[in-house]
């Protein structure tokens, strides 16, 4: 059988680098693409020129397909847009907190794929799931809660095969997920394919302060938190900042606490990734760090994963039921 992820985007294993700002950078992505998987950078808010000459950068480094991410914000598409005409990526990654707008799908959608790009994308629920669908994206990832970054409520369990049953286009898994286990459960879920991005983090490609490679590999199960509940935008992370957040929470409107809570997000990030300072910085990581224990090489990263997910249906086949 043929794996519809592999085809629909052009590449030779079910795999999907999830986009992480100051860490999806060219290196990764193209690593990620070269090893057979789908590598996307993490440039969604990212300043015009970084945007320009990471995308120039990757394909230096890969022919193989890679993604961009965009953040579906209206004030940010026509911009990414303009971007996108021009530079022709192979894969627009589409991110979304909940609520998705299906016209606004239809009108983005359709001029990313006139430029020659398929799309992916994100959904935290089943309603923004099937609202991707219907605005014409090609794939779906469902993420659940365990993953790192924006997050929602529901587990990834819950999420994928509801979205199985009711997608016609190939559902892909993110949260949780690092290695050959997460992704046997994730295919007898119903998804096609799986999203990782926590043990990327790790990875010898992965051009990040060593403090960050660190705190993974050391992470335990209770490390990371998560912060801005009352916003509607929680997100999920390793962060000493985490009393200062809830504080800005609790004194601030709905409004003006999640405008606050990125700009100390995005100054928090640039503190720990370029900076290594993981006191006053954060690192969006998902739940799933306690099982990264070492620093790999990210075509070691995705084989290994491939090859324990056969085992565990290998496996399986012992049971009895």
């Amino acid at each position: 059988m043929g794996n519809r992820v592999c085809d629909v985007l052009g590449i030779e294993k079910p795999v999907i680098q999830g986009p992480m700002a100051w860490i999806s950078t060219a290196p990764l992505v193209a690593a990620v693409s070269n090893a057979g998987g789908l590598g996307v950078l993490g440039v969604g808010f990212a300043p015009d020129e970084f945007l320009i000459s990471q995308v120039e950068e990757t394909k230096k480094l890969t022919n193989k397909p890679f993604g961009i991410n965009t953040i579906m914000i209206p004030e940010n598409l026509d911009r990414l847009t303009g971007h996108i005409n021009n530079l022709k990526p192979p894969v627009v990654y589409a991110d979304t907190l909940l609520g998705l707008d299906v016209d606004l799908c239809k009108k983005y959608f359709s001029q990313w794929h006139e430029a020659g790009c398929k799309i992916i994308v994100k959904a935290s629920d089943i309603a923004d799931a099937l609202n991707a669908e219907e605005g014409g994206a090609d794939i779906v990832i469902v993420k659940g809660w365990e993953g790192g970054g924006h997050t929602t409520v529901e587990a990834t369990t819950v999420l994928v095969p509801q979205a199985a049953d009711k997608l016609s286009i190939p559902v892909v898994a993110s949260g949780g997920i690092a290695d050959g286990r997460g992704m046997a459960a994730a295919i007898a879920l119903g998804a096609e394919g799986i999203e990782m991005g926590t043990v990327f983090m790790a990875s010898k490609e992965t051009t990040v302060h060593p403090n960050v490679k660190r705190s993974v590999i050391e992470a335990g199960d209770m490390s990371t938190v998560i912060t801005g509940y009352s916003t509607g935008e929680p997100c999920r992370q390793f962060n000493a900042l985490s009393d200062e957040m809830e504080k800005i929470e609790a004194e601030n409107t709905k409004v003006a606490a999640a405008e606050i809570l990125r700009t100390v997000a995005e100054s928090s990030l640039k503190r720990a990734m370029a900076e290594g300072d993981m006191e006053q910085g954060a690192v969006m990581a998902g739940q799933i760090a306690p099982l990264i224990k070492e620093e790999k090489a990210v075509i070691d990263i995705i084989d290994d994963t491939i090859a324990g997910a056969k085992a565990c249906f290998a496996e399986i086949t012992k049971f009895e039921f």
